[in-house]
């Protein structure tokens, strides 16, 4: 399940043994199962509201397609008829005006081809947050769909937990990465936020 209002995903907290409500600048790690092809199958690790870290399967149509609330039930009373009405209606109409202007509901910068390319939450491998500026940015490997390679990019939260946001400009780190050597979580936090590979260029993201 996904609220397209609040921009959440509804996972369960084994703490808890309820759902909570999990953005996804608080994914940790994403990993595609192997196998599972209609839809594929990811596994999520997540940071929980109840402190502690957890894993999800999300399934890929649900990972994705969710957030941009075409399948929603919720309904909205529209000030203008004051009839009840679909949000997914209008989320629906707003989606289709983006992808006419060439809007994607998440941009993510690729090192390699030097351009702005489409992405989706699926297409993350690691997000890792920086605590110094409390929270507000995120670093994320992320993989293109275009070239199939991988760059660091840093964003912020809003720029994951909210569809049709692109940062104004989005920092990415000048490095080739190895989508089949790709250094574990706390190493690329490490190298990400505190060692040499910190090094990053600005890009126009508008």
């Amino acid at each position: 399940m996904f609220d397209p209002l609040r921009n959440r995903y509804a996972l369960r907290c084994p703490q808890l043994e309820s759902q909570v409500w999990v953005p996804v600048s608080a994914f940790r790690i994403i990993r595609r199962l192997r196998g599972a092809q209609s839809p594929a199958v990811f596994r999520v690790g997540f940071e929980c509201e109840c402190g502690d870290r957890h894993e999800a399967l999300v399934a890929h149509d649900r990972l994705d397609w969710a957030p941009l609330g075409t399948d929603s039930t919720e309904t909205f009373t529209n000030l203008a008829t004051g009839k009840r009405e679909l949000v997914a209606t209008e989320l629906v109409e707003q989606a289709t005006g983006h992808l006419r202007k060439g809007a994607w509901p998440w941009t993510f910068w690729c090192h390699p081809e030097s351009a702005l390319r489409p992405g989706f939450p699926s297409s993350l491998r690691f997000v890792t947050p920086e605590h110094e500026y409390g929270d507000a940015r995120v670093g994320v490997l992320v993989r293109c769909n275009s070239c199939e390679r991988h760059t660091v990019n840093i964003v912020s939260t809003t720029h994951l937990d909210v569809p049709w946001h692109n940062d104004e400009h989005i920092a990415f780190v000048a490095q080739l990465f190895d989508g089949d050597r790709i250094a574990p979580e706390e190493r690329f936090r490490h190298q990400l936020w505190d060692g040499p590979a910190r090094t990053q260029w600005l890009s126009d993201a508008g």
